[in-house]
């Protein structure tokens, strides 16, 4: 709080000093105006020796008005206020135009120019201080009270001024004149209970030099002979020592605003040094804090830093560990030694929250182990029945087949030899599921060929594995022939694509198959004509074609998606759906160049 108290203070001493900087350019056009003002009073009342005075004068006020515009482009307090203030001198080029004219009276030029100088001088000192201190309202005060002052003792020189350039009073004339009289005392009186003595000893010096000596002597003769048809006062002989009283009082002005400006320089050294020291002191105490702080910190950060790296250690090493034994070991192993436990943390015997934070991590790490044990026990065990359950379902759909030929082989009857086929179509789809369940464990398909096989009877092989394949169009394929080795589980892959593409479409429309060569690899696209899917649709079956999901977190009708994926990861082939064209999904297989056989081959199977 201290310090933001000693900030405000800072800046209420600077706003203050720039206020005062602004009282003082505006009180400098104001003594221009003042004086303008008292020579166009001696012009219009008929003296025209005031000719070429009032000419330089005018000079002198928009020199004045310059340097006060100046200060207005700055953002000092009370700039608004003295830029409305100014609005009043709108017109000051049409008065001084019907003052060379003789087209203005003298009362209403005064009345112009005494309008403006009083709103100036009350936009001016409009802004006050923000800042509790005695010395410093003291001084602005002083300043007020000397501008009130000197406008009475400039507006008295004018008007006299115009009175004696006319030669006598008139009624009005002479009210006005007793009037200023009493308004310059009454305001010079008020200086002293404000001003420090040296201001008010400056003030005593202005008002009994011989220039106020002959400002009072011939303001008692005016009103001696204030009935005489001749005043015995010359406007000239009035007015240089009635300029001297008044340019007198303007420095009187200038020293308190230079006192004032220097006061308020001090109120904010003052606080930028308190705030300095504030500031040491607290750069002191957060440092000191921060020592603390660090002990602290360091105090806790070690043991976390340990329980981290045991974590780290848990993660990293030991729960891989405990599955790669699991995976590594026997049917007959007991998961419980597999699972076998590891070292506790050394700080759970500190005897504090590290060492309850320690012991607890140890917990959930025994559990962790358990749990990841247990999970890759059962993963292992659901590998191994599928894999079993694949293999028995394979070799009995096997020897269906085998007997479905033999019966084709000696069956004449064309009806029940196109049942046969049906049972041999049936059978083949029942020999990729159970294919499928070998994939999904980790197994390769036992049938292989010796020999490569041409590109477009490995399509039509995965063309006998589905149902409607006569929905199924072969629309182009560039001769290719593919390594035995891979035959199958091209074909199988195909099958698992074209089923899912007959699936996808009304029974009603086609799905077409394009195959051509792509640069040294091999492209197969599955073209249907469905609804479609959406792109998180599509970004999820993308996912489990890449082989980057496992099947026993996902959705069991999709297990064509992982099964595709595991072949086309096992083949070293890239598979993927896009939209297709107009409507429906495209997916596209890229088989690498290394699973097909030269061009001699090709010549040699055509």
């Amino acid at each position: 709080m201290g310090a933001i108290t000693q900030s405000s203070h800072y800046g209420a001493a600077g706003r203050t000093r720039d206020e005062v900087v602004l009282v003082l350019e505006a009180q400098e056009l104001v003594h221009q105006l003042q004086r303008e003002r008292g020579l166009t009073a001696g012009l219009l009342g008929g003296d025209q020796s005031f000719r070429s005075r009032v000419d330089s004068q005018r000079k002198a006020s928009d020199q004045a008005r310059a340097a006060l515009d100046r200060q207005l482009a700055g953002n000092s307090p009370g700039v608004g206020a003295v830029r409305e203030a100014l609005a009043q001198l709108g017109s000051l080029a049409t008065v001084r135009g019907e003052a060379d004219s003789g087209s203005v009276g003298r009362a209403e030029a005064l009345a112009f120019y005494t309008r403006a100088i009083t709103a100036l001088t009350d936009a001016a000192f409009h802004g006050g201080t923000e800042l509790e201190d005695r010395q410093l309202t003291d001084g602005l005060a002083t300043l007020r009270k000397l501008g009130d002052g000197a406008e009475a003792a400039a507006l008295e020189r004018g008007t006299l001024n115009g009175i004696l350039a006319t030669g006598s009073f008139s009624d009005r004339d002479y009210r006005t004149f007793i009037t200023l009289l009493g308004t310059k005392g009454d305001a010079l009186a008020e200086v002293p209970r404000t001003a420090t003595a040296a201001q008010s000893h400056a003030l005593d010096a202005v008002l009994r030099n011989q220039s106020a000596v002959a400002v009072a002597r011939m303001e008692q003769q005016v009103l001696t002979a204030h009935d005489a048809k001749k005043l015995p006062v010359a406007p000239a002989d009035w007015w240089q020592p009635a300029t001297a009283l008044v340019d007198g009082l303007h420095q009187v002005q200038i020293r308190v605003a230079d006192d004032t400006s220097a006061r308020a320089d001090q109120l904010r050294s003052d606080a930028l040094r308190q705030l300095l020291m504030e500031a040491i002191l607290a750069l002191l105490a957060i440092a000191g804090a921060a020592v603390l702080a660090l002990a602290a910190t360091r105090s806790i950060l070690r043991p976390l830093h340990a329980l981290t790296e045991e974590a780290h250690r848990i993660a990293d090493l030991a729960l891989p560990q405990a599955v790669a034994r699991v995976r590594e070991a026997q049917r007959q192993a007991d998961p419980a030694e597999l699972a076998e436990g590891f070292t506790g943390s050394a700080l759970a015997a500190r005897g504090d929250e590290i060492a309850n934070v320690a012991g607890a991590l140890d917990r959930v790490a025994d559990t962790a182990l358990r749990l990841a044990v247990d999970q890759a026990v059962l993963q292992r065990t659901s590998t191994e029945s599928l894999a079993n359950l694949g293999r028995r379902n394979q070799e009995l759909v096997s020897r269906q087949l085998g007997f479905l030929s033999a019966l084709e082989r000696t069956e004449d009857d064309p009806g029940t030899l196109a049942n046969l086929f049906e049972l041999d179509h049936l059978a083949t789809r029942m020999r990729r599921n159970a294919e499928s369940l070998l994939v999904l464990a980790g197994e390769r398909s036992p049938r292989r060929w010796a020999d490569p096989v041409p590109m477009g009877d490995v399509l039509r092989s995965a063309l006998g594995e589905v149902d409607d394949y006569r929905r199924v169009l072969l629309r182009h394929t560039t001769p290719a022939l593919l390594d035995g080795g891979a035959v199958s589980e091209v074909a199988h892959l195909l099958a698992e694509l074209i089923e899912n593409a007959l699936a996808a479409s009304s029974p009603e429309t086609d799905v077409e198959i394009y195959a051509q060569e792509h640069g040294a690899d091999y492209m197969i696209a599955v073209v249907d004509h469905g609804g479609g899917l959406s792109e998180a649709e599509l970004a999820t079956a993308n996912r489990r074609l890449s082989g980057q999901e496992s099947f026993l977190v996902g959705r069991t009708q999709l297990l064509g998606h992982y099964v595709a994926g595991r072949l086309a990861v096992g083949l070293g082939a890239r598979v993927w759906l896009a939209p297709s064209p107009m409507a429906g999904v495209t997916a596209s297989v890229l088989l690498p160049g290394r699973l097909l056989s030269g061009q001699a081959d090709l010549a040699a199977v055509r």
